[in-house]
């Protein structure tokens, strides 16, 4: 409650009617200005669905939240001693949404963050395409234009997909990295590699590049 004279929130009760959502007569303790408001009624706990995701595999749980909070996606948790990113929020009217109160709240999707980064690593080859999953630290930085290698090829980044976008210029954390593109060099190519990712690779494929 604030007061309507100056804006200064603290006050002293003076009067009180009922024991939820009372009517209650204060006294501003800045200005003496005297005011009615009702107290706001108190916050309590409320479970709600989660379903955690980690690589393939997912899980449903629940967290306790508080009536009076307000959930929006990107927001860090602490669920079954994981730490944890709201992705996606589910109204009770069943549709996707941002931003949620908590009250309106029926199923949470988050991702954990106590896992390497899994992302895809697609190598051009004139045509034919080296796809890689590789798993990396999430604060791994991945630069357009740096050159990598794995297994003895080497390559050069023209392209990110993000979770939010395309980009074929600047940098990125392998965390928010979906895909990262590149073209493979000439053996014979004298450019300096940043990173040799061949460790980190959990997976290969060779498949023609899809031109439609």
């Amino acid at each position: 409650m604030v007061c309507p004279i100056c804006g200064f929130d603290e006050y002293e009760i003076l009067k009180s009617n009922g024991k939820n959502n009372r009517e209650l007569l204060v006294k501003c303790d800045d200005c003496g200005h005297i005011y009615r408001d009702i107290a706001p009624e108190e916050a309590y706990e409320i479970e709600v669905r989660v379903i955690i995701s980690e690589f393939e595999t997912s899980w449903k749980t629940t967290v306790k939240l508080y009536s009076d909070e307000y959930l929006e996606t990107g927001t860090l948790l602490y669920i079954d001693d994981k730490d944890v990113e709201v992705t996606s929020i589910e109204n009770m009217e069943e549709n996707r949404v941002y931003e949620c109160p908590v009250v309106d709240i029926k199923t949470i999707w988050v991702k954990s963050l106590d896992t390497l980064a899994r992302i895809g690593l697609s190598i051009d080859n004139h045509g034919t395409v080296l796809s890689h999953k590789i798993e990396v630290e999430r604060d791994f930085i991945f630069a357009i234009g740096e050159v990598g290698e794995v297994k003895g090829l080497k390559f050069r980044i023209y392209a990110f997909k993000t979770l939010e976008r395309n980009m074929r210029k600047g940098y990125a954390y392998a965390k928010v990295i979906k895909r990262v593109y590149g073209r493979l060099l000439p053996r014979n190519d004298k450019s300096k590699v940043k990173y040799d990712l061949t460790e980190y690779v959990v997976k290969t494929t060779i498949k023609e590049k899809d031109y439609n």
